[in-house]
């Protein structure tokens, strides 16, 4: 512990000579029974007490004008809240009135946030990092105008889009342990997760829960390259990371025959209803309001808005005890005193 204003203890100095004095007090003694009667009774013990309290009460008053503070300690801001990524899909099939619908769903979704940190990914041939989950709204619609179809490539890598949105969503936890090339490999399996990626889910399953995580993917549902949409979405499902689909119809050619098509989408959409997420289609009006909702009604969770290193202030616990000697020291000289 240690005072902010130590100099406030000079006052303390009066009190000790007035102490010392009372002690050296000399006075003329004669013999009396009465005397030694009155010493051993109860109420000549408590007829002393208020003198005294009232001598601990100024020590700890002055004590708390000192501003004890404990020592330098970690405190961390939190509200309660979801943390999301929006992973856009950016491929040649996006062009034209599939983006722009994209931008006006992504747009009043942001707008109905409110204490939900937000980030942004896309995704075409590859998958990029936009921006890091955050409350900075004006930087999301920015950043959401900025985004261009075929951006990236042309085709669409929805594996490498889920993959690289829950690695910003586990960005704290991923540290120098493991690599992102790593998690790859070994989610690139046919049945389960592999050795690696089980390692880091147990890893993260330990730092809390992930029940306010949310993924929401703008595509048209048919992926064309890169790894299995199903492959990261197991190991979503496994740390309770909720994915969902608000599905654009494509503007361009998806490069997919139609039956390919229908048979990747129908994974996906069995991988996505996995993890506890839905499918809602874009282009209906009804669809959209129901996926707001929908994201709603996602549990709220405890968000470490930033950590703040400070001192704590003490002065309440000896501003209470010198309230309470005083109350103390009032109640025996107005009300025991008074009893015969």
């Amino acid at each position: 512990m240690q005072l902010a204003d130590p100099i406030f203890l000079i006052a303390l100095i009066p009190f000790v000579f007035l102490i010392f004095l009372r002690k050296e007090k000399k006075y003329l003694g004669y013999s009396s029974v009465s005397h030694l009667k009155e010493a051993k009774s109860l109420k000549t013990f408590i007829r002393r007490m208020p003198k005294v309290l009232c001598f601990i009460a100024m020590f700890f008053a002055t004590l708390a004008f000192s501003k004890p503070q404990s020592d330098y300690h970690e405190t961390a801001i939190t509200f309660q809240g979801r943390e999301m990524m929006l992973a856009i899909d950016t491929s040649f099939s996006m062009t034209g009135e599939a983006m722009k619908k994209i931008r006006d769903v992504t747009k009043e979704f942001i707008k109905k946030r409110k204490n939900d940190l937000i980030g942004i990914t896309i995704y075409g041939t590859d998958a990029a990092l936009v921006v890091l989950p955050t409350w900075e709204t004006q930087l999301l619609e920015k950043s959401i105008d900025r985004i261009k179809a075929h951006q990236i490539g042309y085709r669409t890598a929805i594996g490498e889009g889920i993959l690289t949105s829950l690695l910003a969503l586990l960005e704290k936890d991923l540290g120098e342990e493991y690599e992102i090339n790593g998690l790859k490999k070994s989610l690139n399996k046919e049945r389960g997760l592999g050795k690696y990626a089980l390692n880091f889910a147990k890893k993260v399953e330990k730092t809390g829960s992930m029940k306010n995580k949310v993924i929401i993917l703008f595509t048209d549902g048919i992926y064309n390259v890169g790894i299995n949409p199903v492959r990261p979405l197991r190991l979503a499902k496994r740390l309770g990371i909720r994915v969902y689909v608000v599905s654009v119809p494509a503007s361009g050619e998806t490069g997919v025959e139609y039956e390919q098509a229908v048979e990747r989408t129908a994974l996906l959409k069995k991988g996505i209803e996995s993890t506890g997420g839905k499918f809602f289609a874009a282009e209906d009006y009804k669809e959209v309001n129901q996926f707001y909702e929908e994201i709603n009604r996602i549990e709220k969770d405890e968000i470490v808005a930033e950590k703040v290193v400070k001192k704590k202030d003490l002065f309440f616990f000896p501003t209470v005890i010198s309230i309470g000697f005083l109350l103390g020291m009032v109640l025996i000289e107005n009300i025991w005193l008074k009893f015969p």
